[in-house]
């Protein structure tokens, strides 16, 4: 199965998730912190991941050719195993589940959004 991978639609799928996701971060971050709300930059960066996890689900499965719930899985944990690296490196103290937890949320998110363009894509003529 992993040699049916379409390589450009992950990376354009982990790429507009990544972008997506330092954006919307970074918006929604600056707005609750001009909100006055105290967690405003932590909601931020936990809203920012979840948009980057479905962005890069959705445009590797509306690249993909065919299993597009795959390649949307997949982008997701090429995604999530980025921003573990960035959080290891950080000097992130999550702990061992909670990086099983975005393993599993980002497959979930990712591969679900990556079958709705799939399917999208069938339903457009």
């Amino acid at each position: 199965m992993l040699a049916a991978l379409n390589i450009a639609a992950l990376g354009l799928g982990v790429g507009a998730g990544g972008l997506s996701a330092t954006v919307a971060a970074f918006a929604i971050s600056a707005v609750l912190s001009l909100l006055g709300v105290d967690n405003g930059p932590d909601i931020g960066l936990f809203a920012g991941v979840l948009v980057g996890l479905g962005t890069a689900g959705w445009v590797s499965g509306r690249m993909a050719n065919h299993s597009e719930r795959f390649h949307g899985a997949v982008s997701g944990l090429l995604l999530a195993g980025l921003v573990i690296v960035l959080a290891r490196f950080g000097g992130s103290p999550a702990s061992t589940s909670s990086v099983l937890w975005l393993a599993l949320l980002s497959s979930v998110i990712a591969g679900t959004t990556g079958w709705l363009a799939g399917r999208r894509k069938r339903a457009v003529p």
